[in-house]
């Protein structure tokens, strides 16, 4: 028994620095990782301990503002950051990109005002459909620019909306269609509408 105790205490080491990182990747808390460069007359990098494999202790900072912050997850503190910066973010996408789905869609009165009157031909285009004479306002994932001001001032509310999101965290849209019944078949349900939603 005493043979496996490095190994188990390794481990308990080694796992919550993963686990700390992970959280700390989708909390945009992550310490700023320096591309490595070869020395001058090397042609290769020198791996750090983070390029080694398993069971190989990574370099983590222990006990830093960022650590401290996701040392415990179920904390007033992190589930404040946590929730926010979620928060945060769902509400940057939303006003630069109109994704779908989102909580603000919430019929199908508001899917055709949030979404489907910028990029609807975008949607039949990636369909391969062809041939339609009025083309898509934007193609999916560009800006919606009727959310800003026109010109310059406009490209700097949008990097000044888009500084705020840190991050991959969103939150999860849980009143999209809230008020219709999408289980029930209807004409007026389009294939691609059906297919997603349904």
């Amino acid at each position: 028994m005493h043979h496996r105790r490095p190994h188990a205490r390794r481990l308990i080491h080694e796992r919550p620095s993963l686990a700390r990182q992970r959280i700390r990747d989708h909390t945009a808390k992550a310490a700023l990782q320096k591309t490595p460069r070869p020395r001058p007359g090397a042609r290769h990098v020198t791996p750090d301990q983070n390029f080694e494999p398993i069971g190989v202790p990574n370099i983590y900072d222990w006990g830093s503002e960022a650590d401290r912050i996701v040392a415990d997850p179920l904390s007033d503190a992190f589930l404040n950051q946590w929730n926010g910066q979620a928060r945060q973010n769902t509400s940057a996408f939303g006003k630069i990109f109109h994704p779908v789905p989102h909580d603000d869609v919430r019929t199908w009165k508001d899917y055709d005002t949030f979404y489907e009157r910028f990029f609807h031909e975008a949607d039949e285009e990636a369909d391969g459909k062809t041939g339609k004479k009025t083309p898509a306002k934007y193609r999916w994932g560009h800006v919606v620019a009727e959310e800003f001001s026109s010109g310059e001032q406009g490209v700097r509310e949008v990097k000044e909306l888009l500084s705020t999101i840190k991050g991959t965290l969103v939150e999860m849209p849980l009143l999209f269609l809230i008020k219709e019944d999408i289980a029930k078949e209807s004409v007026k349900f389009n294939t691609f509408t059906e297919e997603v939603y349904t």
